[in-house]
């Protein structure tokens, strides 16, 4: 049957809330190209999407022991070309396509290219590509491992048996799926008419934990001291530092950001998001996300530093990959930065990745880390709440 006006209308209307999305989680890895920005380029790496600025360490496979179709070294990368048709996504999948070309072998290709309609199929008319670009990236990071020459020869040490129980962990993710929103049923609604009352509450808590100097650091006590001697912070000299922003709600369902900057430590980490959970209101929350990115060893403009980065997206999946990304593109360091979100019972959809991560870029905004020229600095006092 031919499509009426208002189905058309709705489609178009999913498809520009599902590139803002995209946007919002692959930054420059997503452009959109053609007449009107019709046609959506996404990059995949085709190294670790989670390692460094998409870099592997020294020890991983060169992308040219992937086998291509003509022989020739991989790319670093493929880029996914998507075209939402106005039959999108209400009746059928985007067209697709992947290139280059001969990057993969016919098999992988056509595995590539079926998972499109499969995520379509499993999407039940909504929108989908995000779901196919994560798939795509694991199929990728299979690939790779397939192609490592200790597997192709039938060697496998240590290194390798872990890096297959890496694999195995991740990919029960669920990344990109959606079941994290549409898990949360019960003790996480909480009720609609109550959303106002709820704002004023969390304005406590923006008070309780933006209540500092600004210029005040994760290892700095009241007095802008060394709070603990020789590991530089305590539990009380973290909890000081978080600086929270101002909650919204967006239908029904309620975000608020916060931020650690010059942290130093993974146990810093662990103690910011102790510290929030503490709070009542926060430990209501149906998802505490969280991403983190620190410099190790070397200066944080250095190519050659060392970084601890990582996300914990607490059953959100998808959430804290593209908050770990946007620490990436914008370059921010030593810095934690936690979105909290209570669900109001309406599913958001890929809308709610936008939602989380700008809620995330909101924060690095406040506190200094996007001045300039848009990449971060890696510093930056922050700003009172409000």
């Amino acid at each position: 049957r031919e499509m009426e006006a208002g189905e058309r209308a709705e489609n178009l209307e999913r498809q520009a809330e599902e590139a803002e999305a995209l946007a919002a989680i692959y930054g420059d890895d997503f452009v959109r190209a053609g007449d009107g920005g019709t046609v959506w380029e996404i990059r995949v790496p085709l190294g670790d999407p989670d390692g460094p600025d998409e870099r592997r360490p020294s020890d991983e496979v060169p992308f040219d022991a992937m086998l291509t179709r003509d022989g020739t070294p991989a790319p670093d990368c493929l880029v996914a070309r998507v075209v939402p048709v106005e039959t999108y996504p209400s009746r059928t999948p985007p067209l697709v396509e992947v290139h280059p070309v001969g990057a993969l072998i016919q098999h992988r290709m056509d595995a590539a290219l079926a998972a499109m309609d499969e995520e379509h199929a499993a999407s039940d008319g909504d929108v989908c590509v995000f779901a196919f670009v994560t798939r795509l990236r694991e199929m990728a990071r299979a690939w790779r491992d397939e192609d490592r020459p200790s597997r192709r020869t039938g060697r496998h040490d240590d290194d390798d048996d872990h890096d297959e129980k890496d694999d195995d962990d991740d990919d029960d993710d669920t990344a990109g799926t959606g079941r994290g929103e549409e898990a949360e049923t019960g003790d996480a609604e909480w009720d609609p008419a109550a959303i106002d009352a709820e704002l004023a509450s969390l304005a406590l808590t923006t008070e309780r934990f933006g209540r500092r100097d600004s210029g005040a650091g994760a290892g700095d006590d009241a007095t802008g001291t060394d709070a603990s001697g020789g590991c530089g912070w305590t539990d009380e000299s973290v909890e000081r530092s978080i600086v929270a922003g101002p909650p919204f709600a967006e239908k029904k369902s309620t975000f608020q950001g916060f931020l650690l900057r010059d942290v130093t430590s993974l146990e810093q980490v662990d103690a910011m998001i102790r510290a929030l959970r503490r709070d009542s209101r926060i430990a209501r929350c149906s998802h505490l996300m969280a991403a983190w990115r620190i410099a190790l060893r070397g200066d944080p403009h250095d190519p050659d530093c060392v970084w601890a980065q990582d996300h914990d997206e607490d059953g959100e999946a998808g959430a804290g990959r593209g908050m770990s990304h946007l620490l990436r593109v914008t370059g921010s360091a030593n810095v934690c930065v936690v979105v909290a979100r209570w669900f109001g019972g309406i599913h958001l959809g890929p809308a709610r990745f936008q939602l989380i991560n700008n809620c995330a870029r909101d924060m690095l905004e406040r506190c200094g880390f996007l001045e300039g020229k848009g990449g971060g600095k890696g510093g930056g006092k922050c700003k009172g709440p409000g």
